[in-house]
């Protein structure tokens, strides 16, 4: 009730009320206030939440693209395993360029490691 009608005049005095019964309340009000009439105050609080805000955006940015990269890394290794497995059976290099999408010069150089 209080962040939703603080700044209401028409709920002034019920804010107020609500304000008094809670101690913390009452000191939140109290920087409500002076932050709300202070200029300076109100633009210290907007770059701090714009920087929380950047940074949280940024976080989940980083998660998004390692994700990815992950799920590159781990489609890489599948394809891979899978041209071993293709190797071993003697299946025709551009047959398993086909299938796991690797290059010619990948498959050669896991044939070399078998």
């Amino acid at each position: 009730m209080f962040f939703r009608y603080a700044g209401e005049e028409n709920f002034r005095e019920t804010v107020n009320e609500v304000i008094a019964t809670r101690e913390v309340l009452q000191m939140a009000g109290e920087l409500l206030m002076s932050i709300s009439q202070d200029e300076r105050e109100r633009a210290v609080f907007r770059s701090r939440r714009m920087y929380q805000t950047d940074l949280a955006s940024d976080l989940a940015t980083a998660e998004d693209r390692g994700r990815r990269e992950g799920m590159r890394e781990g489609e890489r290794s599948r394809s891979m395993a899978i041209a071993v497995r293709m190797l071993r059976r003697n299946t025709p290099v551009d047959d398993i360029m086909d299938i796991t999408e690797l290059s010619r010069e990948e498959i050669e150089e896991l044939r070399h490691g078998l």
